[in-house]
């Protein structure tokens, strides 16, 4: 009859150190060269950017109009003074209602 008791003997008699040991070198290095891979990955793709450049779309912009951005840049600050309280009556003595 076989002893179902484990251990350390048992562990040992199996080889299971080894295998424990193999698979431990194994993952260390697989991990190792994802470590690797990370750190030369920006040379890497600086290096496939001038292989590859990316192509650029030659669409034309539409024109601003710029005869209202001085309006729309008062009513900006105006909603904003409004919504914050500040303005000429902060600190005159003049209380809001």
């Amino acid at each position: 009859m076989v002893d179902p008791q484990t251990g350390l003997q048992n562990i040992a008699a199996g080889q299971g150190l080894a295998i424990t040991a193999v698979g431990m070198t194994i993952v260390f290095a697989a991990l190792s060269m994802i470590s690797l891979f990370i750190a030369r990955l920006p040379g890497l793709l600086r290096l496939v950017a001038v292989v590859f450049p990316e192509a650029v779309a030659a669409t034309p912009r539409p024109k601003v109009e710029t005869d209202d951005l001085p309006a729309v840049a008062a009513a900006a600050a105006a909603a904003y003074h409004v919504m914050r309280g500040a303005g000429a009556m902060r600190g005159a003595g003049v209380e809001r209602a």
